[in-house]
C-alpha cells in the first residue's frame, strides 16, 4: 500500500512539474510586452526553468513506473508521449506552411 501512495505521489509531483510550473513561471517572468533586455533576460530564464521543469516530469514519471508499477505512471508516459509527438506533427507542419509545401 506505502509504494502505492509513493508512486502516486511521484506521479502528482510529476503532473506540477508538466502543467503547473510553466504556468507559474509565465505569470512570473512574463513580460509586460517590452522588449528591452530585462524582459528577454526574463524570458530566457522562463525558457531554462520550462524546459528544466519538462525533463523532471518526464524523469519522475519513469522513475515511477519503473520502481512502483502503479497504473497512473504508464497513464502519465502515454499522455505525456502523446503530446510530445503532437508538439512534433505541430512544428514539422507548421514548418511545411512557412515553407510553402
Amino acid at each position: 500500500m506505502k509504494t502505492d501512495n509513493k508512486g502516486t505521489t511521484l506521479c502528482i509531483i510529476s503532473l506540477i512539474c508538466m502543467f503547473v510550473l510553466p504556468i507559474i513561471f509565465f505569470v512570473v517572468f512574463g513580460g509586460n510586452g517590452d522588449i528591452s533586455g530585462a524582459t528577454a533576460r526574463a524570458h530566457g530564464i522562463q525558457i531554462r526553468l520550462d524546459i528544466i521543469s519538462f525533463i523532471a516530469a518526464w524523469v519522475l514519471a519513469i522513475i515511477s513506473r519503473a520502481t512502483y508499477k502503479n497504473k497512473f505512471s504508464l497513464v502519465l508516459i502515454i499522455l505525456y508521449g502523446s503530446l510530445l509527438a503532437l508538439s512534433i506533427i505541430g512544428v514539422v507542419v507548421l514548418l511545411l506552411i512557412m515553407l510553402g509545401l
